[in-house]
């Protein structure tokens, strides 16, 4: 693994299946092109864009493994290993040791709450059983539990955990968070999981952001950081633009949940730009229908995408 820099756009890469379900590997190797070819800074495998919870531990370990053989070495991965409890995450751990990945990341564990003194001993525990850079993935609408500012900090000052993914969409906390890690001379990799603050993340103290949208417009969301980092308020305002009208895709499901609209959206544009073969989700998140579909090539139309 190489000393990469984590900085800029990180996309939570999104699995692709095949009609039965299954992991489609071409698929896969595709997307990660597009991906690299749009410009991003980095690839976060088996994510909740990634329907984690829909695989199992030796299909998230062949996405990632995937993954890594597919980028060789061009920009950093970080694998997500959460599990419902700290057993499961470090046994996910001891498997990605060899497969190329240059990180972990790790929600605290799901279906039980935790108090701020468990989440502290199971990142500790998980990080005793692996040399591999842990990351605090902080996403307390599908885990329940939040891992509050002092924890994060504490965990960084120890050297348990080298960056954090904030999905909590607290900016208070991001702020607390960011003055605690100041104060006390902590060095902790801070990204958003953020579509609309992308050209200003950086003026939130955050290195990067991590936007599930950036798998169909990789080379936009790359734009909007950049411009953001160089103070062009005209080219962020095109590149978001562009942006928000190729997120309509995402709300063309009827009855899924937002999260089947979402990533359903997103694969079937996918699907039509002929980056992956099949825009199948995991059951029970729902696929868009046909018709559900029709509105998907003016959508990409007027986002420039096609």
């Amino acid at each position: 693994m190489k000393n990469h820099e984590y900085r800029g756009v990180i996309v939570p890469i999104v699995t692709p299946f095949t009609l039965e379900e299954k992991v489609d590997i071409k698929s896969l190797k595709n997307l990660v092109n597009y991906l690299i070819d749009g410009g991003v800074h980095g690839i976060w495998a088996a994510g909740t864009s990634g329907e984690f919870s829909a695989l199992t531990d030796p299909e998230r370990l062949k996405v990632m493994e995937t993954v890594a053989e597919e980028v060789n070495g061009r920009i950093p991965i970080i694998g997500n290993i959460s599990a419902t409890s700290t057993k499961l995450a470090i046994e996910l751990a001891k498997g990605c040791t060899s497969i190329g990945i240059d990180g972990l990341a790790v929600t605290p564990p799901y279906y039980y709450d935790s108090s701020q003194s468990e989440l502290i001993d199971h990142f500790v525990q998980i990080k005793n059983q692996t040399s591999l850079p842990l990351w605090v993935y902080n996403i307390p609408s599908t885990v329940k539990t939040t891992v509050e500012p002092s924890t994060i900090a504490k965990l960084a000052k120890d050297s348990i955990v080298v960056g954090i993914k904030d999905s909590s969409g607290t900016g208070e906390k991001l702020a607390e968070l960011t003055y605690m890690c100041k104060s006390n001379d902590i060095d902790l990799k801070i990204f958003l999981g953020s579509v609309y603050r992308m050209p200003y993340a950086h003026k939130l103290d955050a290195h990067g952001v991590i936007p599930g949208d950036a798998n169909l417009i990789p080379s936009y969301a790359v734009k909007a950081w950049e411009s953001g980092l160089i103070g062009s308020d005209t080219e962020s305002a095109t590149y978001m633009n562009k942006i928000h009208e190729a997120r309509k895709i995402q709300s063309l499901s009827k009855l899924g949940a937002d999260i089947s609209s979402k990533l359903s959206g997103i694969k079937s544009g996918l699907k039509e730009l002929g980056i992956i073969e099949c825009d199948i989700m995991s059951s029970p998140l729902k696929s868009l229908t046909e018709e559900e579909k029709r509105p998907i090539k003016k959508i990409l139309r007027s986002s420039g995408l096609l």
